[in-house]
């Protein structure tokens, strides 16, 4: 099949609307953008919400300079399918033929491709998919609501649960960075395991939705916080690695999920003995999976600001200020 598909939420021929990226460094602009097409598997999604990410940041401020502009971002992605109806897109699209791939794990494949870095994402009123296969129905869920699980729900979830083996009863587990992700993991480690969870954020408010979310502690980054059996940092910052070693146990386990540009120097007398120390990167399709069943079964809390797709730089300067309780979606 090739064209466009008949249907998806009363398709019209001709351009759609889109916030894109023409230069590093830039504003996004909003633009009228060729009329999305589908080929093969492909299916047309129309976009219900868009979630806002801090990747976003990065991607316009040039962190990844082989990324070919212009480019429509965004990731995080819920619509509408024709035939399907409501749905969640994962957005990691591997190869589908690697080792890694036929493990499941497409969001390692060497040659994934990625709605908002290597093709157009989710920041219109349209996205094309490669196949139905990457399409989640909802089950009730809404979808501008759900769209922040397709990244904010389900990297968290996968470092939560490979860390699980090293949280025993009576273990500590240290979240750093209790931001939009960061109350995904206080939520998945009490879901989870049964350890105690301290959050750790400069922001008292954070702190706060912190407690509110099951959080046993909360801390400022420069408090004295007990030896931990495993460390989650949400930020990636020379301070919050460096914090990071500093409180996880011989053996225990760091794991960096942020994409700040920090670095930890490793060796004797820099990290404590036998430690673990690893990063985290996306979810698999199965991990999504299980996270809309969480999120179905009511077991998961998240909080939304819902801005228009017109007002997306206004979305991501309040995002770059700090300014953002949960997660901001953009709704075409």
């Amino acid at each position: 099949m090739s064209g466009r598909l008949r249907d998806c939420g009363n398709r019209k021929p001709g351009p759609m609307k889109a916030a894109t990226l023409h230069r590093f460094g830039a504003p996004l602009e909003l633009r009228e953008w060729p009329d999305p097409k589908v080929h093969g598997e492909e299916t047309l999604v129309r976009v219900l919400g868009a979630g806002v990410c801090h990747t976003d940041l990065h991607i316009i401020d040039g962190r990844f300079p082989t990324l070919r502009l212009p480019r429509v971002l965004g990731h995080e992605i819920a619509g509408q399918a024709e035939g399907i109806g409501e749905v969640l897109v994962y957005a990691s699209w591997g190869c589908r033929a690697c080792a890694l791939c036929q493990r499941g794990e497409e969001q390692l494949c060497p040659r994934a491709t990625e709605p908002g870095w290597v093709r157009d994402g989710g920041y219109a009123e349209y996205v094309v998919v490669p196949s139905r296969r990457y399409l989640l129905p909802l089950g009730g869920l809404d979808p501008v609501r759900a769209a922040p699980l397709a990244d904010a729900g389900l990297t968290p979830y996968r470092a939560v649960r490979r860390i699980r083996r090293w949280l025993p009863p009576g273990s500590t587990a240290i979240v750093i960075g209790a931001g939009g992700l960061g109350q995904f993991a206080i939520q998945y480690l009490k879901l989870l395991t049964d350890a105690r969870v301290i959050a750790v954020d400069p922001s008292e408010a954070k702190r706060r939705r912190a407690q509110e979310l099951g959080a046993d502690e909360t801390a400022s980054p420069g408090d004295q916080l007990p030896p931990a059996r495993a460390v989650l940092d949400f930020v990636g910052s020379d301070e919050t690695l460096t914090l990071a070693a500093d409180v996880v146990e011989r053996t225990g386990i760091l794991v960096q999920i942020g994409e700040g540009i920090g670095c930890l120097p490793f060796g004797f007398g820099l990290v404590p003995h036998e430690v673990h120390i690893t990063n985290s990167v996306w979810g698999s399709l199965a991990e999504l999976a299980s996270v809309l069943g969480h999120a179905n079964r009511g077991e998961l809390d998240w909080h939304v600001d819902t801005l228009g797709l017109d007002q997306v730089n206004e979305a991501l300067d309040r995002l770059r200020r700090g300014e953002v309780a949960g997660r901001l979606v953009l709704v075409p």
